[in-house]
């Protein structure tokens, strides 16, 4: 089995979701780079649970890229969300 395209494969889809809500959103270099970092953990804990479950939704290969976006969307969106809390200055 020839892993380096499927790890091409989940790279572009997570950080192309990533990018997605990135400019869906807005925000600065480091808002960007908290979403790719959450969009690929999203996208890895996805494939793992579409593993788990031997799921054949979307399979590309070896790689469960159904699940896998699926993942990388949850976490963007809790990204943006971690991102948006502001801490509030009390007197």
């Amino acid at each position: 089995m020839n892993f380096l395209p499927g790890i091409a494969i989940s790279l572009l889809f997570a950080l192309l979701v990533g990018f997605v809500f990135h400019f869906w959103r807005g925000g600065g270099l480091l808002r960007l780079i908290t979403i790719l970092i959450f969009s690929i953990i999203g996208f890895s804990l996805g494939h793992w649970i579409g593993i788990s479950m031997e799921s054949s939704f979307l399979r590309v290969g070896w790689v469960n890229l159904g699940f896998g976006v699926l993942g990388s969307i949850l976490f963007s969106f809790i990204a943006i969300w971690l991102t948006n809390i502001r801490a509030e200055k009390q007197d």
